[in-house]
């Protein structure tokens, strides 16, 4: 994730999710239909594909509090990238104080096949088709990937949330703004002694 911090905002971009590539092995738990410990790979055009369906997805602050009603998403060669401008203070502090850990996303309704299991057991999930929910920023790095089960009007939906495996890159272009005001306040003090200054 590359972070901008910004007087009063920060601007955040980058890839919430690389496609065709495998993750870490996932724990059986963080989704009801494997059938053992395993690695996913999200396959190219699954993220275009849902953002062509619902364009507007939410995005979040720790999967818990909506930030904004969307974000810039979109799925290149490498992945599902991400790029947002937020003013929300807490995070704008997060980010001043370097604890922002990276991005999130939530899905529904994968569309997923199962390979058998390797040597060593594991298997391999490929997902063709899912319903992005929301993507997050976070301040805090998950143990593991998650999943949560709401049941409305008597039918369950099933989240599943994974993180980005992606370092982040701060820019703080406050030191700029800050630097630029301090040789203006000096030229203005040495205008007021007297001195001259020459612009080129």
């Amino acid at each position: 994730m590359k972070i901008e911090i910004r007087s009063d905002s920060i601007h955040l971009s980058g890839y919430v999710n690389a496609v065709e590539r495998r993750s870490a092995v996932l724990p059986q738990r963080v989704c009801r239909s494997a059938p053992g410990d395993f690695v996913e790979v999200i396959r190219s055009g699954t993220f275009a594909e849902s953002l062509k369906r619902n364009p507007d997805v939410a995005l979040r602050f720790n999967h818990d509090r909506t930030i904004a009603e969307s974000v810039e998403l979109r799925e290149d060669n490498i992945g599902l990238h991400a790029e947002a401008t937020i003013s929300d203070m807490e995070i704008v502090n997060a980010a001043r104080a370097n604890k922002l850990t990276g991005w999130s996303f939530g899905f529904t309704s994968p569309r997923d096949e199962w390979s058998e299991p390797d040597d060593k057991g594991i298997y391999t999930r490929s997902i063709s088709g899912l319903d992005l929910v929301e993507v997050s920023i976070l301040t805090k790095r998950p143990a593991y990937p998650a999943t949560s089960v709401e049941v409305r009007d008597g039918n369950a939906t099933e989240y599943e949330y994974r993180h980005a495996e992606e370092e982040n890159e701060v820019e703080d272009s406050t030191e700029t703004e800050i630097n630029t005001n301090n040789v203006r306040q000096a030229e203005l003090d040495l205008i007021r002694l007297g001195g001259i200054i020459y612009e080129s």
